[in-house]
């Protein structure tokens, strides 16, 4: 075979290579991600509305570093609507975080339930000890603590 005949063979080969990469800059692109960080300024913004004597009290980016953390790990364990979030993120809050650790909420969320209310009156009905288990976010704001 010619070389000119190798040349054409291996010419689609690299198509499909840079439509390939192309596909995977697209996947990975800001805008793909916009969605997430929408969502995590509504569910800040949220919180800031329903408990905004303290959250006022956080310094805005490590609010918002700490609600990306927990609101990627709500996520992860299957709450995808704000409601669910924005209860689960409000125990991290009140807790820095150490509620989420408690064996009694872990249960919880070994099947969380899948409406916002009783996935609420769920976290409402945990032991005080859960709730004990840490200083508010703000708390630790405001003594100079740091998570």
């Amino acid at each position: 075979m010619s070389h000119e005949h190798w040349q054409k063979r291996i010419v689609f080969p690299q198509w499909a290579l840079v439509l390939g990469m192309v596909f995977l800059l697209a996947m990975s692109c800001p805008r793909a991600h916009a969605q997430t960080n929408d969502d995590l300024k509504a569910l800040v913004a949220h919180l800031k509305f329903v408990i905004p004597d303290e959250t006022a009290l956080v310094e805005p980016k490590k609010l918002e570093r700490f609600v990306a953390q927990y609101q990627k790990r709500a996520v992860s364990a299957g709450l995808k609507d704000i409601d669910r979030q924005t209860a689960y993120v409000l125990l991290a809050l009140y807790t820095s975080g150490k509620g989420l650790e408690q064996p009694e909420f872990k249960q919880v969320m070994a099947h969380p339930p899948a409406s916002s209310d009783a996935f609420s009156d769920a976290l409402i009905g945990l032991p005080q000890r859960v709730y004990d288990s840490g200083q508010p976010l703000w708390e630790n704001a405001v003594n100079g603590g740091s998570r």
